[in-house]
């Protein structure tokens, strides 16, 4: 989850992201602050945003996707820690 979400931070970022793409995030918070529930509780709220990110993650070009992901993982690998000679 919290590599999905910086993943979406980067792409909101990178300038070859289309800007109609980055509009589908915003519509569904727009979404959430405009519309009455269409069923009880938060399950059709979960539900819209699920969708808009999975159509956003699907139209960003794929290349753009495995160059972050490359990077987050050569990010995970990395542990940070001092060295104490002994």
């Amino acid at each position: 989850m919290i590599n999905q979400l910086r993943l979406f931070i980067r792409l909101m970022k990178d300038e070859r992201v289309s800007p109609l793409l980055k509009l589908l995030p915003f519509l569904s918070l727009g979404y959430l602050l405009l519309f009455p529930d269409l069923l009880p509780g938060p399950l059709d709220d979960a539900g819209i945003i699920a969708l808009l990110m999975g159509i956003f993650l699907a139209f960003v070009p794929q290349d753009i996707i495995e160059e972050y992901k490359k990077i987050q993982k050569s990010e995970d690998d990395v542990v940070e820690g001092n060295f104490r000679d002994l």
